[in-house]
């Protein structure tokens, strides 16, 4: 303190990623919170019984809502009241715009990017961002090579067709150390077939939110656990001072 440094907070907050973990309870919810859960992502790939998710968007075969339920929106009402974080990462557009509006706190896309940069619609557009970050809220980029790069992320669609049936197959398999070591296997293929995105593709994303929206606004989402690929000069926590 004596040379002029200040004590800076640090917290790991534990989350939710998919709102059908409530199984449409805002009891459950509230149970949640008392455990010390204080962020919950309203989707996952999967569109649930309140909230549609971008990931299965397109499906015909899947029930859609529109955006948020009734009961979505009041899930919503009940994050704030607890102080609950509301995440809209994973979410379809409208369930974004309608957590925006029914949120009386400033909401989060935990783990996002820059669709004007990379056309993966897990993105978010620049309308999005800057609506998100005139509430206060942040958008915290991606590490994930789909998120990063034009080119990898249409390279990936075409080498997800190929490589779905085989990692199914995978995860049936009952031995749980034969079934993790052939899903790491078919990871390091897919890693392995496309040019990976680099720090520089990171570093694009950061200044288009900070063009849009303004530097308070960014934030990391790296999603080390979820995703397959991630720029080498960025694949681990200790690397961070590449990118500063």
């Amino acid at each position: 303190l004596s040379k002029g440094f200040t004590i800076k907070e640090i917290a790991a907050l534990m989350g939710i990623e998919g709102g059908h973990a409530i199984e449409d309870s805002p009891r459950l919810l509230r149970d949640f919170y008392t455990l010390g859960v204080r962020y919950m992502t309203l989707t996952h790939f999967n569109t649930n019984n309140w909230a549609d998710s971008q990931g299965d968007i397109d499906n015909p075969k899947v029930e859609h809502h529109n955006g948020l339920t009734p009961l979505g929106k009041e899930i919503v009402k009940e994050m704030n009241r607890l102080g609950m974080m509301v995440d809209i990462s994973h979410t379809a557009d409208k369930t974004f715009s309608d957590a925006l509006e029914t949120s009386t706190a400033p909401i989060i896309a935990s783990h996002s990017g820059c669709r004007a940069v990379t056309g993966y619609t897990r993105n978010m557009t620049d309308e999005m961002i800057k609506a998100l970050a005139a509430k206060g809220g942040v958008v915290n980029i991606n590490f994930g090579c789909e998120f990063l790069s034009q080119s990898y992320f249409e390279g990936s669609r075409e080498l997800n067709a190929k490589i779905r049936p085989q990692f199914e197959a995978a995860q049936k398999i009952t031995d749980p150390k034969e079934r993790e070591a052939a899903i790491d296997k078919l990871r390091a293929e897919f890693a392995g077939a496309l040019p990976p995105a680099t720090i520089d593709d990171v570093v694009a994303h950061i200044d288009h939110v900070r063009k849009v929206a303004g530097i308070d606004a960014i934030g990391i989402g790296t999603d080390f656990d979820g995703v397959a690929c991630v720029p080498k000069d960025l694949d681990s926590y200790a690397k961070f001072p590449n990118l500063t």
